[in-house]
């Protein structure tokens, strides 16, 4: 049974509290969170999203959101000012995990990578192919096939699966090849000191050799450069290979505050590499593709939280391209074609 002194005890202690917790829940249904030191402060937010339909989002291994086809990511809001574990799991893929610093009043945004981790790469032809390279007008592949004594210069199809009609009559060498440039209906070739033009009908899948014309038999200073670099789709990350220095690195091109995957102006994502081939992921100017040591990677540019590079294939020293309006990868290893898909059906 409470006395009076009890009930006088409990009643000015229930107005204490209640004054003392006042703010706090007035600061709470503000926004207001305590920090990992403590502190009350401003919330902040999450944006995280993917391009896989169906991934799974999670916070703190805490499952948040199931992407589907009209709902690409979520928003987590009310966050104290700190730092969370994103992971983002989709069957098949390989897993993306971020440790990323939430900052109070501020939404923090990131978009998973996400690789196949099995099923994606098929061979398409076996031989002795090598140099390949990629039309930059139409969705065309250009190789070398070694014949021996002699070598021929190959052309697929990717979208049909198929080669133009055999060309090796028309363009063989012996020692040297260069492919000075790409043209719409055709390409400029080098080859054992000749210079040749080449027109294709892509619809009738043959080729013939036309008059050079007003051609230009070897590479402009604008061809020679973009050798070496490369501009994602909308022109504002440009990716570069210093080759002396073994660096591969992304710069922001544009005159205004940098995206949340730039850290820096540039960034550094290769050092100490022999970069065969590299090109910006399909879709993205967050990510980019590249071919060194014994397969072909995939690399973030963000590197808040530790940057994410993916194993795409594994070979011996396979070299790659990205046929023109394509997402899937083409790649030449140990002398075969093979297609790799960046996503699963």
């Amino acid at each position: 049974m409470l006395t009076t002194l009890k009930r006088k005890i409990l009643f000015w202690f229930s107005i204490i509290a209640f004054f003392a917790l006042m703010p706090v829940v007035i600061a709470y249904s503000l926004g207001y969170r305590f920090d990992d030191s403590w502190r009350l402060r401003k919330t902040g937010g999450l944006y995280v999203t993917s391009d896989i339909t169906g991934s799974e989002i999670f916070l703190d291994d805490r499952l948040m959101k199931t992407t589907n086809l009209l709902q690409s990511g979520t928003f987590i809001d009310n966050l104290s000012p700190g730092s969370y574990k994103i992971t983002v799991l989709k069957k098949n893929y390989l897993s993306w995990e971020k440790t990323l610093e939430v900052r109070s009043q501020l939404v923090t945004e990131s978009k998973a990578l996400l690789i196949p981790e099995k099923d994606n790469t098929k061979v398409i032809a076996q031989g002795n192919f090598f140099g390949l390279e990629s039309s930059i007008y139409n969705p065309l592949l250009l190789f070398s096939e070694d014949k021996g004594e002699k070598k021929i210069v190959r052309w697929f199809l990717p979208v049909e699966g198929e080669f133009i009609r055999d060309t090796g009559p028309l363009v063989k060498y012996d020692d040297t090849f260069e492919l000075v440039r790409w043209l719409p209906r055709g390409v400029v070739l080098s080859f054992d000191g000749k210079i040749r033009r080449i027109a294709f009908d892509l619809g009738a899948k043959t080729a013939m050799i036309v008059p050079l014309g007003d051609e230009l038999p070897s590479k402009n200073d604008v061809e020679k450069e973009a050798l070496n670099a490369r501009l994602d789709d909308r022109k504002f990350v440009r990716a570069e290979y210093l080759e002396n220095e073994g660096i591969l690195k992304a710069s922001w091109l544009e005159n205004t505050i940098y995206p949340y995957y730039f850290s820096d102006l540039d960034e550094i994502l290769i050092h100490d590499k022999k970069i065969r081939d590299f090109e910006f992921y399909p879709g993205r100017s967050d990510a980019l593709i590249a071919a060194y040591g014994n397969g072909i990677w995939a690399l973030e540019i963000d590197k808040r939280g530790g940057r994410n590079i993916f194993s795409i294939y594994k070979g011996r020293e396979p070299e790659f391209k990205i046929p023109y309006g394509l997402d899937s990868i083409y790649a030449l290893d140990a002398g075969n074609l093979i297609s790799i898909k960046l996503a699963l059906d």
